[in-house]
Parts: structure tokens; C-alpha cells; sequence
């Protein structure tokens, strides 16, 4: 059983974890000999600035990939070819022109674990994708791109995934489930939190007291008590008068600071 641990650990830039296993679940801390595995063998291409979403004619470019205007010499990653073997990374040469593969991917072995990241585009802009096929005749066998960070799930009650923070309208209106969170503040600031509005009244003149509490309702409980001594409650005429203001109404005027009120929504 994992022991919670709710403090940060700051080792100095001196002291570090030893021994670490290889990690089992997402979240679990890793030894650099694991990720030194992960990646020896990925070759890390320059990026591209665009990839494409589905099959394109290579011989006869289009002027805009994944809603991109090209520019000459751009870098493409073409991924999605109905002849798989034509994938790969090119270079942009005009529109109408045809494409021609990458000088660092014109070869098998450089499209071998080649890993590259997109810059822009309306679909694949911040993506990385890896080339995962084991490619022996570049032309002939398939070249497979696959997304190298896998996109992260909706969180649920029993899969862990990304939220998104809902907003004071969600929150108050009380309906969404999961994939929402709430921050504190719009916790406090909800409908859904009790709110108190407390004042001292009496001035031995006036018998009628408003109190603006600024609650928003006229559904408020007031309470009215004894700001000395042994603090009782008492009773007076309470009037909701608008969502924000009640009234307090005495017999007689009460002494100078002698009741505090209370407005709870």
C-alpha cells in the first residue's frame, strides 16, 4: 500500500532517489537507465510545419495542408497515404509541384524510428508522431506514422484522463459530472455554499434596522441576538424586503450596538 505523501521534497540539487523499478502504472517515478532505453534508437527529425490529415496527390501539391498555406520549402509530413510506401517527409516545392522526400528521410534507414513534431495545422499542430514500421526498401514497403504521444483520455469515476474546469454557471447549475472540477474559488462563489452577512445595529433612536446583505435572495434566515451578556436571541419583525435588503423592526428602539443580526442564504 502506498504511503500519501502531501509535502514537496526538495533535495538541494545534491541528493537524489536510487534504485528506482521500472515504472507499471502512469505516474510512478522512473530510473534514467529506462528512459535511456525508451530512447536510444529514435532518431529525432527536424520538424515539420504542417502533416497531412488524409491521402494527397504528391505529384501535383495542394497549396494548403490541415488548413496551412504553404510556403516553399516547407517541411510536410505526409501520413496518410492510400499506398502507404509514399509516406513520409517532404519538402513543399510549390503548388501543383510535386513533392520530393526530405534529404535527412530519403532513405530507409533515416525513416527507421524516426520521430518528428508538427508546428502547426488545425488537426496536428503541438503533435509529435514516430515511424514505426520496419522499413528495408524505402519506396516499396510501408511507412507508418503513428502518434508518439498518445492523446489522453476524458477522466471518469475508473479511468484516469484530463478535466477541464467548470465554469460559475456549470458549478452553480449543479448538473455536470465528470470530466469537471471545481476550483475553490468558484466553490465559494456558488450557490451551493452557505453565505453569512453579520451587522451590530441600535442606536437608541431608530426602530427600524435595513440590512443590505448583497446575497442575491430573499430565501435568507435571520437571526437576531444579544451583542453583550449572556448573548440570547430574540424576537422581532423580520421583513425580506428585496433579494439584497432585509428590515429589522423593533417595539422599541433597542441601546446603542445592543443586537447583532445574522443573514444566512
Amino acid at each position: 500500500m502506498a504511503k500519501p505523501v502531501r509535502i514537496d521534497l526538495d533535495f538541494g540539487n545534491v541528493a537524489r532517489v536510487k534504485n528506482l523499478p521500472s515504472p507499471v502504472e502512469n505516474g510512478d517515478a522512473v530510473p534514467k537507465s529506462y528512459v535511456d532505453n525508451l530512447l536510444e534508437g529514435l532518431d529525432w527529425k527536424e520538424s515539420c510545419r504542417v502533416a497531412t490529415t488524409a491521402n494527397i496527390d504528391l505529384s501535383n501539391s495542394p497549396s494548403s495542408i490541415d488548413g496551412v498555406t504553404l510556403a516553399l520549402n516547407d517541411r510536410v509530413l505526409v501520413k496518410g497515404q492510400t499506398t502507404a510506401s509514399q509516406n513520409g517527409i517532404y519538402i513543399y516545392n510549390g503548388s501543383g509541384v510535386a513533392m520530393t522526400r526530405a534529404l535527412d528521410a530519403n532513405t530507409a534507414s533515416e525513416l527507421n524510428a524516426a520521430v518528428v513534431s508538427i508546428r502547426e495545422g488545425s488537426s496536428n499542430a503541438d503533435t509529435i508522431w514516430r515511424q514505426t514500421a520496419e522499413i528495408v526498401t524505402l519506396g516499396t514497403d510501408n511507412v507508418v506514422w503513428e502518434e508518439f504521444v498518445t492523446t489522453v483520455p476524458d477522466a471518469t469515476e475508473t479511468t484516469k484522463g484530463k478535466v477541464e474546469i467548470a465554469t460559475q454557471t456549470e458549478v452553480n447549475t449543479g448538473t455536470l459530472d465528470a470530466p469537471y472540477v471545481v476550483t475553490p474559488y468558484k466553490l465559494a462563489n456558488s450557490t451551493w455554499v452557505k453565505k453569512k452577512y453579520t451587522a451590530i445595529i441600535g442606536d437608541g433612536t431608530n426602530t427600524t434596522y435595513t440590512i443590505t446583505h448583497n446575497l442575491g435572495t430573499q430565501d435568507v434566515f435571520v437571526a437576531i441576538y444579544k451583542n453583550s451578556g449572556n448573548y440570547e436571541e430574540v424576537i422581532a419583525e423580520v421583513r425580506h424586503s428585496t433579494a439584497n435588503t432585509v428590515q429589522i423592526v423593533f417595539a422599541s428602539a433597542p441601546a446603542n450596538n445592543e443586537y447583532k443580526v445574522v443573514v444566512l442564504a
